[in-house]
């Protein structure tokens, strides 16, 4: 029995997943059959190329003709109870309200997009993952799931399969030497708050190779930074520092558009390496596997898990 199947079943529903992010914005709809979801239509969106969410959900289901029973949007920044979601690294703020009305369905569901990835993580079998590190996995035990994208997310997942959005992104910046120390001071000039984030994200890679880079330097975006990294020793070191500081917070599931790229530029050891620099607790980490995972629809599958799970269970 898959972890899918251990749940009450819905039957027959139409579901509408969407992973909602600064970069780019997908939307699936996936039917809910007896032996799991299929999906059955998908689409991505360039998130600066529209005004808000309802916008690219009218032109999605326009374009599939289509309808769906519920909605489910992982959505990238804190969710709570509130009609009306502020978003993280969008300038957007997504209303419930409207939503239901471009939907045409009363079913509307918003989580965190990275307790979105947590969900899609418990949903497939161990084989689909990129075993980083071996270690000694614990059956029993909890995991967390990093995502990096334009923002670095943090979730939890039981073993019973129970997903949790943290904010743990945005936690402080925690500087180990005179290097942090001095890249902090330089990005508290141009930030109030320097946390995590700000050196373990996308964005990221741009502001640690300015950091590095002489003044004169042409700009490069992340994607330039990553593609350089085998013939410029500067990109190189831009992207090795900033693997240190993504294997500091890492957990047991590395996902996001980023850590594909970053690990295939310069492997995984420097993230390892920072992931059991943990003084006493290094032995402790040892023992946890790290897993890579290569999947750009892992949101959008626990969406469409999660709007199942908590329908069928209402």
């Amino acid at each position: 029995m898959t972890p899918y199947q251990q749940f009450p079943r819905s039957g027959g529903m139409t579901v509408l997943a969407g992973d909602i992010g600064g970069t780019n914005s997908r939307l699936a709809i996936f039917e809910d059959r007896t032996d799991g979801l299929e999906q059955v239509a998908q689409r991505t969106y360039p998130s600066g190329d529209y005004g808000g969410v309802a916008e690219i959900i009218s032109e999605f289901l326009g374009a599939f003709h289509t309808q769906c029973d519920v909605v489910c949007l992982g959505l990238p920044g804190p969710v709570g109870s509130e009609k009306e979601i502020r978003l993280t690294n969008l300038p957007w703020r997504v209303d419930k309200e409207r939503l239901r009305k471009t939907a045409r369905t009363d079913r509307v569901e918003f989580i965190n997009d990275v307790e979105a990835s947590a969900a899609g993580v418990f949903e497939r079998p161990s084989g689909d993952f990129v075993c980083l590190h071996e270690g000694r996995p614990e059956p029993l035990g909890n995991r967390a799931v990093i995502s990096l994208g334009t923002g670095l997310g943090v979730a939890g997942l039981t073993p019973n399969g129970r997903a949790f959005a943290t904010e743990a992104g945005h936690a402080t910046f925690s500087p180990r030497s005179e290097f942090d120390l001095d890249l902090m001071r330089a990005l508290g000039r141009e930030y109030d708050h320097v946390s995590w984030e700000r050196v373990a994200s996308g964005p990221a890679l741009p502001r640690i190779y300015s950091f590095l880079a002489p003044p004169n330097a042409a700009h490069l975006d992340a994607s330039e930074i990553v593609d350089r990294t085998a013939a410029d020793p500067m990109c190189r070191k831009t992207v090795a520092t900033f693997s240190h500081y993504v294997g500091a917070v890492a957990g047991v599931f590395l996902c996001g558009g980023v850590a594909p790229r970053v690990i295939d530029a310069v492997g995984a050891d420097p993230i390892l390496a920072a992931v059991v620099d943990k003084g006493r607790m290094r032995s402790l980490l040892e023992k946890v596997p790290i897993y890579l995972v290569r999947d750009d629809n892992l949101a959008l599958t626990g969406a469409a898990r999660t709007a199942v799970r908590r329908i069928a269970c209402s």
